[in-house]
C-alpha cells in the first residue's frame, strides 16, 4: 500500500520538511558537473515554487533538502500576473511559450475575467507552495536533462521521495540541519563538513548569502546581518561537531549500509578551543531512522495535531499519535511512528 504523505497544517504561515530521494538502483549519478546541474535546477525550482531552501546535501546517489514551504493560499494570492510571468520565465526554455502565456492572460482577463482568467492562472499557481509539486517538478526536470545528456530513457529516481514534517521550532530545525550537513562526514568523504561544497554549510562558509541566511534561520536569527554571520557560524560549527561526535558514538547504520563515520572527540575539542559556546552543541545520540522515516518530528502537541489531521489516512486504531523518540538527549521530542531499535 502506498505510504501516506504527511503534510503540514494548511492554515500555518509555513511548514518545514526534510525531504530525501534516491537515484534508482543506488547508481552514482550525481557526480561532478551533474551535481552542478542539479544544484542549478534546485535553485530555479525554489524560485519558481516560492520554497525556501534552508540547507541541503547532494550525495552521489541521493539528496537531502531542508525546505520551508509557505502557506499556499496566502502565497498564491500574492502572485500577480507580472510575478507569475517572471517565475514562469525561470522554468520555461521556450520564449514563444512564454509569449503565448502572456497573451492568453491578457486576452482572458479582458474577455473572461470571472471564470476563464482565474482558472487559467490557477493552473500555474497550483504548482507553487506545495512540497509534492516542488519535488515532482524538480526530479522531472533533472531526469529529462540527464536522460538527454546520456541518451537514456526511463525513470531515474527510486519510488516517491520521503519526507518528514518538522515542527517550526529552533531546536528541531537546528538538529535536522546538522544531520543533513554531516552526511559527507558520515560517508567518509570529508573529515570537516565545511570542505564539502555541495551542502548548505559548505556553501555558507564559501560565502553564499542565501545559505548563510538559512543557517542563521535555524539558529533563530531572522533577517540576520552579514556581521551576525561570524557569530552564527561559530555557534553552528560547534553544534555540528557536537552532533557529529554523538553520531560517531551512537548512530545506527541504515539498512544495507556499513557503519557510518562521525566526528572524533579530538576534532570536537579542537573546534571548541577555537571559540563558540559549547552549550549549543548538545550531545544528541539519535538513530538515523528518526530523521528519514519518522514522518513528523516535534513536540507532543505538534505531533498530536498532525495525527488528528492524518489519522484516517494512516488507518490506525490508537487514540494518541505521539510516540516517544527513543534516543538520549531527545526525551522531549515525539514522532508520529514508533521506530523500534535495530
Amino acid at each position: 500500500m502506498r505510504a501516506i504523505r504527511i503534510k503540514g497544517e494548511p492554515g500555518a504561515a509555513s511548514n518545514c520538511y526534510h525531504v530525501m530521494s534516491r537515484i534508482i538502483e543506488g547508481r552514482f549519478v550525481l557526480e561532478g558537473p551533474v551535481k552542478e546541474k542539479f544544484r542549478e535546477l534546485l535553485e530555479i525550482q525554489c524560485g519558481f515554487a516560492g520554497v525556501e531552501l534552508i540547507t541541503f546535501c547532494l550525495m552521489a546517489n541521493h539528496i537531502h533538502l531542508l525546505i520551508e514551504v509557505p502557506n499556499a493560499e496566502e502565497h498564491r494570492a500574492a502572485v500577480d500576473d507580472a510575478e507569475l510571468l517572471r517565475r514562469l520565465a525561470l522554468v520555461t526554455t521556450s520564449e514563444e511559450q512564454l509569449i503565448g502565456v502572456r497573451q492568453m492572460l491578457a486576452r482572458l482577463k479582458e474577455q473572461c475575467p470571472e471564470k476563464g482568467y482565474p482558472e487559467y492562472r490557477q493552473r500555474f499557481l497550483n504548482r507553487m507552495a506545495d512540497v509534492s509539486m516542488f519535488m515532482k517538478e524538480l526530479k522531472q526536470r533533472f531526469t529529462q536533462w540527464y536522460n538527454k545528456q546520456v541518451q537514456r530513457k526511463g525513470p531515474l529516481w527510486e519510488d516517491r521521495f520521503k519526507s518528514v514534517l518538522l515542527e517550526n521550532d529552533e531546536t528541531v530545525l537546528l538538529t535536522m540541519a546538522a544531520y543533513i550537513d554531516l552526511n559527507p562526514v558520515r560517508a567518509g568523504i570529508v573529515e570537516d563538513p565545511k570542505d564539502y561544497r555541495w551542502s548548505g554549510y559548505g556553501e555558507a562558509v564559501a560565502g553564499n548569502r542565501a545559505r548563510r541566511r538559512g543557517l542563521m534561520r535555524v539558529l533563530g536569527v531572522e533577517h540576520g546581518s552579514p556581521q551576525q554571520w561570524r557569530t552564527c557560524q561559530a555557534q553552528y560549527r560547534l553544534y555540528l561537531y557536537g552532533f557529529g561526535e554523538a553520531e560517531a558514538e551512537a548512530v545506527e547504520p541504515e539498512e544495507g549500509d556499513k557503519r557510518r563515520a562521525g566526528i572524533q572527540p579530538n576534532s570536537v575539542e579542537k573546534v571548541a578551543r577555537q571559540g563558540g559556546q559549547l552549550s549549543l552543541a548538545q550531545v544528541v545520540r539519535v538513530r538515523v531512522r528518526y530523521f528519514s522515516e519518522g514522518l513528523a518530528l516535534g513536540s507532543e502537541a505538534f505531533i498530536e495535531e498532525v495525527f488528528a489531521r492524518h489519522r484516517e489516512g494512516m488507518r490506525v486504531k490508537r487514540a494518541r499519535g505521539a510516540r516517544p523518540v527513543k534516543a538520549a538527549g531527545m526525551e522531549k521530542w515525539r514522532g508520529l511512528v514508533d521506530l523500534r531499535a535495530i
